[in-house]
């Protein structure tokens, strides 16, 4: 709105064109969002706070087109470009809403599988340790072993 005189705030006509170049805007940086978490160019966390930007711009348009489109000085021609343009406004407050919800579950599932991860490599560690202490006791002779059995536990034997 920068730029804009008084007049051109009461011109529904000059809303109407305002609204529809910001929602083309919008409408780029939500797929240019989607498009990146598509790709995984970054964390999952900026496109989410991208989207929650995005989301908070439509719901100011929205706003917007609701107070213009209640006017009484708005013509025929005008209410059906406004009414064009408020159907733009929920498709993408739709869009932007269900990405919104599939790059949180993605965000959700990639930290579970991290973590899942993470735990597995360890476990396996662990295993490996006891295979090995496994293989170590078995081949003892029996003088190391009741060297062993005779000594007082200094530490925790697995």
């Amino acid at each position: 709105m920068a730029g804009a005189t008084v007049t051109d705030l009461l011109n529904p006509e000059a809303v109407a064109q305002e609204v529809e170049a910001t929602l083309a805007d919008i409408e780029r940086r939500l797929l240019s969002l989607v498009q990146d978490g598509a790709r995984g160019a970054g964390d999952l966390r900026d496109v989410l706070n991208g989207l929650n930007q995005v989301i908070g711009e439509i719901r100011q348009i929205y706003v917007r087109l609701q107070e213009v489109q209640g006017r009484r000085d708005v013509g025929f021609e005008i209410t059906g470009r406004l009414e064009a343009v408020r159907r733009h406004s929920l498709w993408l407050y739709r869009k932007a809403r269900l990405e919104q919800c599939f790059f949180a579950k993605l965000r959700l599932e990639r930290g579970l599988r991290d973590t899942i991860y993470r735990q597995i490599v360890e476990t396996y560690q662990e295993m490996s340790s006891l295979d090995e202490t496994e293989r170590e006791v078995r081949g003892r002779q029996d003088e190391a072993l009741t060297q062993e059995l005779l000594r007082e536990p200094t530490e925790a034997s697995p």
